[in-house]
């Protein structure tokens, strides 16, 4: 069970934000935890304007950059334009084609194929482009580890300009470099996307032709590579998807437009409706076919072919998601079959039949799931390509850089990476990364308590109030959606949703009547019950229904209330230290309740229980008056005998097994016997 962390902050500083902003004390206490604690600090987050901006000419190498492109520009050279295969790519390739076109320049694009150049700039794509009569090529979102493609482009006498965002490794490329992580660059923010790179880029450009302001045309393109992502929603990236969102309300990008009206429709154009629905769809074109088709999308100028690529890219995703979970089956069905999956610190995994393409959604579902850095390999012959994932603050690219030698390839960020190894070699590659996660545990880093801004109380549920959050979006990393905690909530109902991967809750909190969500938890991992009293972290929203606002709830984790829980604790806390009384030892009654009742709800597909509610739940269900200990030991005797399997975690019950056709006496239990003794030589009846 994970540690539950809630904020505290100084009351006198909530005092002063409430008095000078006018707003409520968990607004307030939101802005102090995220490190906006004086009025001033606070009014200038929630201000943000084009202030934020800065000067793009602060970046190493632009005004070099931007006059070599000028140059180009009026000489009539071919400009090639050398994106990736992502979303952020994908943004940032549509964004400087449409902006070189804008300024006359004669333009076209390359984006390798994932499945068979893969990631970054490669030789034969080079070769290509300067074959076709380029005279200057522009990276973006990729080329900082490029050092041998771009001197192979030298010799062909193609100019080089590299716009990315990713880490640097110790030999930078010979070519005019935009990035802000650079060493000696002196740019004062080095979160920006790729897609924010290229964005300065054309600022820079257009300020020199004199078309100032020009380039916030195409913030939408900006704000959806930044937030599909995942860069910190600070600094430039908070005006750059605050206004890019707003620009996507009323865009005249033909292809966006169609996008939006497919699978966003009425509902608000917000950094989730991205991240869940524009951005997958993008997304989908790399990573099952071509990237292209989102390039296309994002400049065509026709409704049509608009219309036609979105139905192409609908199908795509839905393509990948039947993917995605096939791999995701297999790749659970391979931890849970190895035993040695539980003692490592790291899951990597690897495949012949694994999508290039997918892997890394997987490899991330598969870190979230079992709280682990995870890496997953596409075999290939010779070569396995592997997608990474990771937890924070464990530095996936860093990692990668202590194990270079056992690489052939590799780049990223700290969370994200791209890596290509031997297939011969993945067995050490695999003992080597999970030795690296072991040092990082053994540092004492990592902390996977889940954390809550504050505990919010039932008068603070309503509509005005919860909307007033929307204030401090956009959310994403760095400014991460609000998270409460509420206390002693009523469960009045618990149903699965229509495809029983999550949970939908009616709940009680005082007098509101509140639907939450329980996303990736299924019937069979969801062991609470209506009646139940639970304390919750979650996070709030307003939805609108025929006219008439309403909260819903999204839970990120869930507990027996507080004051249940801690009797209980002083229960089991009693009887491991040895202390046992007659009402803890099982009768016949309780034992036979206590199997009815497990069976039933193994065969109703359940699989966790949660001890704190174990008791009332067998008592309610079999009409049988249960108390803690008879319980607790009635499961350990039942084990015992070989009727139940079980593995314990905390509180919980997990990966329940009945064996029904087991046949055993109970006077057989060496624990029943001992528990006897100790009460004092209880009655069996």
């Amino acid at each position: 069970m994970r540690n539950w962390k809630i904020k505290k902050q100084d009351e006198q500083l909530v005092a002063a934000l409430r008095q000078a902003l006018g707003c409520t004390h968990y607004f307030a206490r939101v802005l102090i935890n995220r490190g906006f604690d004086t009025p001033e600090k606070a009014a200038e987050f929630l201000n943000t304007g084009s202030s934020a901006l800065h000067d793009p000419f602060l970046f190493r190498d632009m005004e070099a950059a931007v006059a070599r492109i000028m140059a180009a520009i009026r000489g009539g050279e071919r400009i090639t334009v050398y994106g990736d295969y992502d979303v952020d790519g994908i943004t940032a390739t549509s964004l400087l084609v449409e902006a070189l076109r804008a300024l006359g320049a004669t333009v076209d694009y390359y984006i390798p194929s994932r499945f068979t150049e893969g990631y970054g700039v490669n030789s034969a794509a080079v070769r290509a482009i300067a074959e076709r009569g380029t005279g200057l090529m522009i990276t973006v979102d990729t080329g900082i580890t490029a050092v041998r493609e771009v001197e192979e482009a030298r010799g062909y006498g193609l100019d080089v300009i590299i716009t990315d965002h990713h880490e640097c490794q110790a030999e930078l490329p010979k070519a005019l470099i935009i990035n802000p992580k650079q060493p000696g660059c002196g740019y004062p923010f080095a979160e920006l996307a790729g897609v924010g790179v290229v964005f300065k880029l054309v600022t820079a450009l257009e300020q020199r032709a004199g078309m100032s302001g020009a380039a916030e045309r195409y913030l939408s393109f900006a704000a959806i590579g930044t937030i599909a992502d995942v860069m910190p929603m600070r600094g430039e990236n908070r005006y750059i998807v605050r206004e890019g969102l707003e620009r996507l309300k009323r865009n005249d990008c033909i292809g966006l437009k169609a996008l939006l009206a497919r699978c966003v429709g009425e509902r608000t154009v917000d950094t989730a409706a991205i991240g869940f629905a524009v951005a997958p769809r993008i997304n989908a074109s790399g990573r099952m076919g071509s990237a292209a088709l989102g390039v296309e999308l994002l400049t065509t100028k026709s409704p049509d072919h608009a219309a036609e690529l979105v139905d192409r890219l609908c199908m795509e995703n839905n393509r990948r998601q039947e993917t995605e979970n096939r791999i995701l089956e297999e790749a659970v069905a391979m931890i849970e079959k190895d035993p040695q999956s539980a003692v490592r610190s790291a899951i990597v995994l690897w495949s012949e039949e694994w999508h290039n393409g997918v892997i890394g959604i997987v490899a991330s579902r598969l870190k979230e799931r079992y709280g682990k850095p995870c890496i997953l390999f596409t075999v290939n012959g010779a070569y396995a390509k592997g997608s990474g994932r990771s937890i924070q603050p464990f530095s996936l690219f860093g990692a990668l850089e202590q194990l270079q030698d056992k690489l052939e390839k590799f780049g990223g960020h700290s969370y994200a990476a791209g890596l290509l190894v031997r297939t011969d070699r993945l067995e050490e590659f695999r003992d080597a990364f999970c030795a690296q996660v072991d040092l990082f545990l053994e540092s004492g880093e990592f902390d996977e308590s889940i954390e809550a801004d504050c505990v919010l109380r039932a008068e603070d549920l309503t509509p005005d109030r919860i909307r007033e959050l929307d204030l401090l979006a956009p959310f994403g990393r760095g400014n991460e959606t609000p998270a409460f905690c509420m206390q002693s909530v009523y469960i009045a109902d618990a149903v699965p949703t229509a495809n029983g991967n999550h949970m939908r809750l009616t709940l009680h909190c005082g007098t509101a009547r509140v639907t939450a969500f329980y996303f990736n938890v299924s019937p069979a991992s969801f062991c609470y019950q209506p009646g139940d009293r639970v304390d919750l972290i979650f996070e709030a929203d307003v939805n609108v229904y025929n006219g008439r606002r309403y909260i819903q709830m999204s839970v990120r984790d869930m507990r027996y209330a507080q004051e249940q829980s801690e009797q209980i604790e002083k229960e089991l806390n009693r009887m491991e230290s040895g202390r046992i009384d007659h009402a803890d030892v099982p009768a016949r009654c309780h034992m036979a309740a206590l199997y009815r009742y497990l069976q039933k709800q193994a065969e109703a597909g359940t699989a966790v229980f949660d001890f704190y509610s174990l008791p009332d739940h067998v008592a309610q269900d079999q009409r049988c008056a249960m108390t803690v200990g008879a319980t607790y030991h009635g499961m350990k005797i039942l084990r015992e005998l070989g009727i139940l399997e079980y593995s314990r975690l905390g509180s919980l019950f997990c990966d329940l097994r009945i064996h029904a056709e087991k046949r055993v006496s109970l006077e057989d239990s060496e624990i029943l016997k001992t528990i006897r003794k100790k009460a004092g030589d209880a009655v069996w009846v």
